[in-house]
This record gives C-alpha cells, sequence and structure tokens, in this order.
C-alpha cells in the first residue's frame, strides 16, 4: 500500500561527502526504483500494530528480533506511556532496530538501505533536506551545542515544520528523532564496488545505522550526509523510523 508515500523513480546520484572519514568515499550511485513513506512512522500508525498483537506475532520477527522482545518481555515501545512522547502525530520512539523492522513487515514494507534514505534526503545535491540554509530552531528539533535548552525535552509533530520538506517532498527527515537503516554500520563506503543499490550487511546483532539526528543532537547531524550507528538494542527517544516499498 502506497498511501503516504512518495515515488522514487531508479536514479543516479553522488552519495557521501568529503567532510568526514566515515561519509567517504563520494561516489555515484545507482538506486532502483521505490517508495518510501512522506513522514516518520507516528504513534498513530504503530498503535495499528500493537492493536493487532504484532508483538505476539511470530511472523514480523526475525529469529533475533523475538529472542530480544521475550527475553526483554516487550511489548510497546518504551516512551508509550510517556506524554511528551506518546502524542497521534508525533513520530514513534522507544523502539529497537527489531521494532522497527517488524512493523515495517506488518505493513508489507521494509526500512530503507542508507543509500535510500540519502537519496530522500538529499536528492545528492542539498547538505540539508530543505537545501543548503543553515539550519534555525525554525527549520527543525536539534539542540545547538547537543545541549537542548529544555531538559523536559519532547518530540515536535511530524508535519510541524513546514518550510523543511526534502526535495521529494518528505516531511520531518532531520532533526525530531533519527530513522533507523537497514544496513550495518561500516567504517566508510570503501565496500561499495559496485554501486548498484548498495547495502552493507554483517549481522542483525551488530550496529545499525541511523540518519538525520534528533531533538538531541546539534545541526552537524541534520546533514543529509550524516551518519550515526546504535545497537540494536537500544529504545531511546532519540530514534524513529520510515519505511519503504522496493519497487524490484
Amino acid at each position: 500500500m502506497t498511501i503516504n508515500m512518495v515515488k522514487i523513480s531508479p536514479i543516479a546520484f553522488k552519495m557521501g561527502s568529503d567532510k568526514y572519514k566515515n561519509e567517504r568515499p563520494v561516489r555515484q550511485v545507482n538506486l532502483s526504483g521505490y517508495y518510501i513513506d512522506l513522514f516518520p512512522v507516528t504513534n498513530t500508525r504503530y498503535k495499528k500494530f500493537i492493536e493487532s498483537q504484532g508483538y505476539k506475532n511470530r511472523q514480523y520477527w526475525t529469529d533475533d528480533g523475538w529472542d530480544f522482545i521475550h527475553s526483554k518481555k516487550i511489548s510497546k515501545p518504551l516512551y508509550w506511556c510517556n506524554t511528551n512522547w506518546n502524542q497521534p502525530n508525533q513520530p514513534v520512539t522507544g523502539v529497537s532496530w527489531w521494532e522497527a523492522l517488524a512493523f515495517s513487515r506488518f505493513e508489507n514494507k521494509t526500512l530503507p538501505t542508507e543509500a535510500q534514505w540519502e537519496y530522500m534526503a538529499s536528492g545528492g545535491v542539498n547538505i540539508y533536506p530543505w537545501g543548503d540554509d543553515t539550519p534555525t530552531l525554525l527549520k527543525a528539533n536539534y539542540a545547538e551545542g547537543c545541549e537542548p535548552t529544555d531538559l523536559e525535552r519532547r518530540s515536535t509533530n511530524v508535519d510541524h515544520f513546514l518550510h523543511s520538506r526534502s526535495h521529494c517532498g518528505c516531511w520531518d527527515v532531520a532533526g525530531n528523532v533519527g530513522e533507523w537503516c537497514l544496513d550495518n554500520h561500516s567504517e566508510n563506503y570503501g565496500w561499495d564496488i559496485e554501486k548498484k543499490n548498495p547495502i552493507f550487511l554483517t549481522k542483525e546483532t551488530k550496529a545499525h545505522i541511523v540518519r538525520g539526528g534528533s531533538g538531541l543532537h546539534d545541526d552537524e547531524y541534520l546533514r543529509s550526509t550524516s551518519r550515526d550507528y546504535y545497537a540494536p538494542t537500544i529504545r531511546d527517544n532519540i530514534v524513529g523510523f520510515r519505511c519503504v516499498i522496493n519497487m524490484e
């Protein structure tokens, strides 16, 4: 189902940057077509997964994910009952990589690769999703100097920043909550020899890439090429996700 998704036709674009070692080398990447969510997954969407017994339905979970939620007795996101994070149009957060993947399977989708996420954010040309203009607090929910002014942090609604959409129309790409990607963490892109639908996979239990920064990160993390990574077990309020459907 491609409602509230944007279609990305097959494309070649320049991925990465020369600013930091982990964003190198810059190279042209070829992507097959895909659909990607216009918005990060909201609490409203995620509620359907919970109410449909998604945490009890084995078909949505990998072996490692199933073992994780059962060993920790997990049945909902970590911040599900916190009013700073659980409003209907706020992005769901406090979800592990495995919960994000299980939800995407529930919707017959998957998580984006790093390359899919970066093209959605930058189009291969923009420093930030909205272009090259310096970030301000009118453009994104982030923390200057990684020190939020409000210690009682909360997320903003996914449609809050009206003029900060990416080149393809996606909302809330930078700041607020970061977004899980399918890839495992890699130190750089030296492994990418074919440059066609690149994806770096090692083991599920190893760290996975997170893109987009968060309300606890500074403006450097808002750059479309910026990369971060966390263990798949992390369930913090700095990470959410959006989904994709691959056309082939």
